[in-house]
Order: C-alpha cells, then structure tokens, then sequence
C-alpha cells in the first residue's frame, strides 16, 4: 500500500468518503435487487396461482363436454390478460394434452418438465428456458381427477420494471455522490488547508527560510500543532545561533591550537638547530681540544701505565666526539638544508640500515623539484618517526619508503614486513601517552595533507603521507620560509 504514500491528506480523505459512498450505494444497490428480485418472485407466483385455481373452476365442464374450442378461448384470454403468462397448457388426467397457447408447437420436452405429485396437490416448479426462468404454476381440476391447468409466468416484464427502477437508483445514486462528492471536497480543503499551509512553512524552514511561520487560525488540534510549530521553529532559531556561536567559538580554538602547533614546532626544529649547533660547534670542538691534549700527555708520559690511560680515554673521548656529530646530525642534518631533502633521506635510512639491520629500499624521484622548506622537514621528520616506530614495534627485517611527488602533492608510503599495527595498539599508545604517531599525523594535517595509518593486505603496516605542495601561508614549521629542493 506504499502508493497511498503519494497522495496528499485531503485526497486521501475525499477518496475515502468516495469509496464509502461507492460501497454503501453498492450494498443498497444489491440488497434493493433482492429484495424487488423476491417479492416479484413472490407475486408472479400468487397470480399463477390465481390465474391456474380461476381457469380450473371453469374449464372443467368444457373438457368433460370436450369442447375444446371454449378450453382454447378461456386459456387465450386468459393468458392475454395478464403480461406475465408466457403459456397456459391444459392437461388430461392421462397426461395428454388437451389445450395450450403456443402460436405453433409447443416446446419439445414441457409436458413432462412439471409433473404433478402423488398427492396432486398445486405447487410450482421454476424451468430455466433461452427466454429465462418460467415459473411453472400447476394446479389440479377437480382434485387431479379431470386434469391439470398448468401456467407458465415469466419473469422478462418484471425484470425489465426491476431494471428500470435500479437504472434510476443509479441515476440518483451518482447524484448523490456528485453531492457528496462536492460536499467532502469543501470539507477535506477546510480540514487540510492549515495542514498543507504548515507544510509549506516547514518545507521553507528546512530550505534555510528560518523566519517563516504558520498562521494560526483555529483553537482546535491543528492550530495547537501549528502554534507548537512554530515555537519549535523559534526554538530551532535560537538553537542554530547557538551552535553557530560554538562552531565559531570552535573554529577560533581549532585556529589558536594550529598557530600553537605551528609555533610549538617551529621552536622545536630552532632548538633543535640550536643544539644541533652547539653540539657541532662548541662542544665538538672542546671534545677535539680535549683529545688532542690526551694525545700530547699520552706521548709525554712517563711510563707504560700512564700512557695506555690516556690513550684509553682519548679513545672514549673520540667515541663521544662521534656520537655527539652523529646527534648534532640527527637533530638537525645540515645535508637538509645544503642539498635537499632526498639525500637528507637516503642519508638516514643508510644510518637506519647501519645501525639496526633492516634493510630500506628505497624508491624516490630522480629530478629536482622545489618545495617549501616546511614541507621538506615535516616530510624528513615522519620518515624518522616512521622507520623509528619500525624498530620499536613492528618486528620487520625490511622497510619500503615509496616518494611520488605530482602536480599538486607531495605523498611518502613507509612499508614494512613486521606484524603489522592493530587497533588495540593505537589505544595502548594512547593509554602510555606515546605521542609519535599523533606527531606524524599533526605534521600532515597542519600542512593541509592527509595522515593514514593501517595494517596492509600482506599483514605488515603501510604509513600514508600526502602533503600539497602549495600550502597555506602559516611561516615554515622549522620558523623559516625558504625553499629547498627534492633531489
């Protein structure tokens, strides 16, 4: 019944009060046909018998005389009488014929077609004939002993008066429901035009219309629905101006943590560039004072024993010299800013290779292309993250990092072989406050890119990094707003 569902309410309602009045107009229709249909019945019958008791009282004397010629001129009369008599037959006590009223012969088969009872007492037989039923009326002459007058009443006459009167009855029935339907016309467009004037107010309202409202004209159901409507929509407005104070409020916070963000970073990469440099520059250069003056003393010692010492130290003053270049280099990789963030990459996975035995593979674009020196770092410090996550907790023997650099972004693909990530992993990490991946992924998004990271089809963990070349003007992410190049 889902196509009820198109129309509107007040053609369902006009609908349904024609198809009430259809309904009961048919349930009068059949029970008037009826009811005319048995009472015609009835009284076709009372006559036949009226007609066959009148013509048995006088035919008698004419069939004891055989005077057949008053027999015909009786039943002719008789039948010419009444409309209703279809055929008059007179019948012997032997069962012969002994009158009828058929122009021509009589049809083959009606003699025997109503026979009388063993107590030859009247009663009426209905035949089916091609012109319809016949109800076929017998009564005996002189209690059976002469014979029979058979009378058959036709119903055509009386079905036609019938027809005639229901033909009317029709007549006036689709009157009335013309009436009616006039009438529950003006009704259903007094019941529903509130309603249909509040859903045009809604559907306006739900088009972003806010200051529509419906007019309430009555103090029935339908205008309580409609003041309570448009209390809503007052409601409605009041609510949006809230949310739309809180997104704004919102939007401002989600622009302060950016700039934060941003600044946080940014101070970060300076302070790194800060130790980087003091490391390199300062303290490399007392550790190199240091060993060169350990060697001086170790050649002018006086015996084996102080010598081996001072050799000794200035060998663990040479290993610290190392792992302070080497952390000066990790902080802040001056390959980076002097020849581009490829080679600043291949360096590090070298190094990774080096120091942890993984294998990287590495797959990069040959030709140069100029980036912003925020993108180069963001991009330079996830790989970091990434391969070092790699170590901590994948279990790999080999990693794939994957660059494609395009029109419009920069994307890097970290691939590994280990077990592969699993999302109990990410609610661990946040109950330990382990930030690494949420650092990578504020990297990307902060430049504009997208950050996803997922368990891969041959079971390792795929890190996804795409970043627009062409980023919103918020400073560099390392405080600085120059280029470098990729290559």
């Amino acid at each position: 019944m889902r196509w009820v569902d198109k129309f509107q309410i007040n053609q369902k309602i006009f609908g349904a009060i024609m198809i009430a009045l259809l309904f009961l107009a048919s349930i009068l229709g059949y029970i008037i046909w009826e009811s005319l249909t048995n009472m015609m019945t009835d009284e076709l019958k009372k006559r036949g018998l009226t007609i066959a008791n009148t013509i048995a009282a006088s035919s008698s004397d004419y069939i004891l005389t055989d005077d057949y010629y008053a027999t015909y001129m009786l039943i002719t009369q008789a039948q010419q009488a009444d409309e209703d008599v279809r055929y008059i037959l007179i019948i012997n006590n032997n069962h012969g014929l002994v009158s009828h009223t058929f122009a021509g012969d009589i049809p083959k088969g009606i003699i025997r077609a109503h026979v009388p009872d063993a107590f030859n007492r009247p009663n009426v037989e209905t035949l089916t004939s091609n012109e319809g039923r016949i109800h076929d009326v017998l009564v005996p002459i002189e209690e059976g002993d002469i014979g029979f007058v058979r009378v058959g009443m036709t119903e055509k006459q009386a079905k036609s008066y019938i027809l005639n009167k229901i033909g009317k009855l029709i007549v006036a029935t689709i009157l009335v429901c013309i009436g009616a339907a006039g009438i529950a016309y003006l009704v259903t467009r007094i019941i529903t035009k509130p309603i249909n004037r509040l859903v045009r107010v809604a559907s306006g309202i739900s088009a972003g219309k806010l200051s529509l409202r419906a007019k309430v004209s009555s103090n029935d159901d339908i205008g309580k629905l409609t003041q309570a409507f448009n209390e809503m929509a007052d409601n409605l407005i009041s609510s949006n101006k809230e949310v739309e104070a809180l997104l704004d409020e919102l939007r401002d916070k989600d622009r302060q943590r950016d700039t934060l963000i941003l600044k946080l970073i940014s101070a970060q990469e300076d302070e790194r560039k800060r130790i980087s440099r003091e490391l390199h520059d300062e303290t490399s250069q007392a550790l190199t004072s240091l060993i060169v003056t350990m060697r001086v003393m170790a050649d002018e010692a006086k015996d084996a024993e102080q010598h081996e010492l001072l050799t000794t130290s200035r060998d663990i003053a040479a290993g610290i010299l190392r792992e302070m270049r080497d952390l000066a280099v990790e902080l802040r990789p001056p390959i980076l800013d002097d020849m581009g963030l490829i080679p600043a990459m291949r360096k590090h996975a070298s190094k990774f290779e080096e120091k942890y035995g993984i294998k990287v593979r590495m797959t990069v674009p040959n030709e140069c292309v100029s980036i912003e020196s925020h993108i180069a770092v963001a991009l330079y410090r996830i790989l970091q993250e990434g391969l070092t996550n790699i170590v901590k907790h994948t279990a790999a023997t080999h990693a794939n990092v994957h660059m494609e650099v395009g029109v419009q972004a920069i994307s890097v693909i970290i691939h590994d072989n280990g077990h592969g990530i699993e999302q109990e992993d990410f609610e661990k990490a946040r109950q330990q406050n382990r930030i690494g991946i949420q650092g990578m992924r504020e990297r990307a998004l902060l430049l504009g890119g997208t950050f996803q990271i997922e368990k891969s089809e041959d079971g390792g963990t795929e890190v996804k990094v795409s970043i627009p070349l062409k980023t919103p003007n918020r400073g560099g992410a390392d405080g600085s707003d120059n280029e470098n190049y990729v290559g």
